[in-house]
């Protein structure tokens, strides 16, 4: 009896293992899946009411909509409400920072519930993904319909405690060195008598020619590209807004044409590619109250995420995540004129005004011009959204407008919406709500996730460490030559020097980019040299402190 009850236990413990081994992959214990390629498309200033509002106009799914795998909890270091900067920078980084933060660690400041953040990390550079797959010899590009040095571009290719700071932005996407950039901001690659907007006299315009990069400026151009190094600026500043793009720039390539050139030509790295793609106007349509402006460009956006997923899906070997940074606008399918008949509304009743729009608020206020009337306000407004509005509503867009000033567009839909339509909007600003997690590919997410999560997604999926990254990127220079002398030079405000002088050598590398000048001669390095002007600290990268040192010892490894 004793040998039964002794054998059926030895049965069942080696069954247990068995069962075990084959949960787990038949006997070894799978590694989290690699990706050879990453997608991240940002859809700045929305949420899961526009998607629907979308979604109806479309009268088809989103292109992501089978891919909803959770959502991301918005907020930031010292705010219940998200900037796009800290916003963006926790999705390239993997670090929650300060409002108007560009990739570099937050303030002593923290919102209640957030960790103070240690003394080590407030205001140091910290690293991108982008910037860990280019040093895992990917491809890397960035696509936007903004300048690519506004907010959400700039977080993946920049360090600066302001995202203001464009002109430092551009120069340190350019020395980057990443391989694909689509989108507007052409005025900041050229000085100001080239009719730029560069404080520091620098032709950044020349200097993309001179390293081999073709440069682009319209859609028939860019059709012609087929590999190489590309820069793609497409206007002066930004872009048109989509609804308006046909009329006034149909030279101007759509996001959908961007994004998948962009992928067209990063993909031909046998070592893969990371790639980010921001619908960056739906924010600015949602600030401006505009439903016109955000239908459009959101169903560019979804778009160009359906030639993503499509690549991913003929790939295996692509993860794509789509997402938004935050909400704006507080944007909502009903509205004080829709309480009576709510619960019998019809789709067409309901969309039937938004089919006939055909401008956004931003063009409409340029054609009503410099000296306004209520006259050229309603001719205008019957032309652009197709709406016969009252004298008295035409007045109080002109009373409204001299209120905003500079974005006196916005007095437009403020006005109208609430009365002629039946969507409605709470403010002009952000949101702190959670939005909606698109996924598709291995390591692919779930659940509902914190905006530092994406960065972490994004970096386990290429099979590296953040904070490896940061440590070998940004080494404190100060720090790093203790035994020396470290200064910044700045006889040129607009173009500061790091000068290092240690161990009998001296050092000088340009703030921004990613040189190391000794002696006569010019090293290219790794990353970028950043100055934060708010503890007059200089972070180079740890492969100049070896080469100032004469150090022969291997960078350490960013992998896992």
């Amino acid at each position: 009896m004793r040998s039964n009850s002794l054998f059926r236990k030895w049965f069942l413990f080696l069954s247990a293992i068995v069962l075990a081994l084959l949960l787990a992959g038949g006997g070894h214990a799978q590694a989290a899946p690699k990706a050879k390629n990453v997608i991240v498309l940002i859809v700045d200033g929305c949420s899961a009411e526009q998607y629907t509002f979308a979604r109806r106009f479309k009268g088809a799914p989103l292109s992501f909509d089978p891919y909803r795998v959770g959502a991301i909890q918005t907020y930031i270091a010292d705010s219940v409400i998200a900037d796009s900067a800290p916003a963006a920078s926790a999705f390239a980084t993997g670090v929650r920072t300060s409002d108007k933060f560009i990739s570099i660690g937050p303030h002593a400041n923290a919102l209640s519930g957030v960790p103070v953040p240690p003394e080590e990390l407030r205001y140091r550079p910290v690293a991108t993904v982008l910037e860990g797959a280019k040093l895992l010899k990917k491809s890397t590009g960035i696509v936007a319909t903004s300048r690519v040095t506004h907010a959400t571009p700039a977080a993946y290719v920049a360090h600066t405690v302001s995202r203001g700071n464009e002109n430092d932005i551009m120069e340190q996407a350019v020395y980057q060195g990443i391989d694909v950039v689509f989108g507007g901001g052409r005025r900041l690659l050229l000085p100001k008598e080239s009719k730029g907007q560069r404080v520091d006299g620098a032709n950044l315009y020349d200097g993309l020619k001179g390293w081999g990069y073709q440069i682009v400026e319209n859609r028939q151009d860019l059709e012609k590209i087929s590999s190489s190094r590309v820069f793609g600026m497409f206007a002066p500043s930004h872009m048109d807004p989509e609804i308006d793009r046909p009329r006034l720039h149909p030279d101007q390539p759509t996001l959908e044409e961007m994004t998948r050139k962009a992928i067209e030509i990063l993909s031909q790295d046998p070592e893969g590619f990371f790639l980010m793609v921001e619908g960056s106007q739906v924010d600015w349509a949602c600030h401006a109250n505009d439903p016109a402006y955000l239908l459009s460009d959101l169903l560019a956006y979804d778009r160009a995420v359906a030639v993503a997923l499509d690549f991913a899906q003929r790939d295996g070997r692509t993860l794509v995540l789509a997402m938004s940074d935050h909400n704006t606008g507080g944007f909502s399918i009903g509205n004080q004129a829709s309480n009576g008949i709510y619960p019998q509304m019809k789709m067409e009743a309901f969309l039937d005004p938004f089919r006939k729009m055909q401008a956004s608020s931003v063009r409409m206020w340029e054609l009503i011009g410099t000296d306004p009337t209520a006259a050229r306000v309603k001719a205008v407004v019957k032309e652009g959204w197709a709406l016969d509005i009252t004298d008295a509503d035409a007045q109080k867009i002109l009373s409204l407008a001299s209120s905003y000033r500079d974005s006196a567009y916005q007095a437009i839909g403020e006005v109208l919406c609430p009365k002629y339509t039946y969507v409605g909007w709470t403010t002009h600003g952000h949101c702190g709500g959670d939005v909606p997690l698109h996924a598709f590919g291995p390591g692919r997410p779930s659940g509902v996730l914190a905006a530092p999560d994406i960065a972490r997604v994004c970096a386990e999926a290429m099979g590296f460490d953040l904070r490896k990254l940061t440590q070998r990127l940004f080494v404190s220079a100060a720090q790093a030559f203790a035994d020396g002398r470290v200064a910044i030079d700045s006889r040129d405000p607009a173009n500061p020097v790091v000068t290092i002088a240690a161990g009998g050598k001296t050092a000088e590398l340009p703030v921004n980019q990613n040189r190391l000048k000794m002696g006569e001669k010019m090293h290219a390095l790794e990353g970028v040299v950043v100055y934060v002007p708010n503890t007059d600290k200089a972070y180079i990268p740890l492969q100049a402190v070896h080469m100032i040192r004469g150090s022969r010892a291997a960078l350490p490894k960013i992998t896992d």
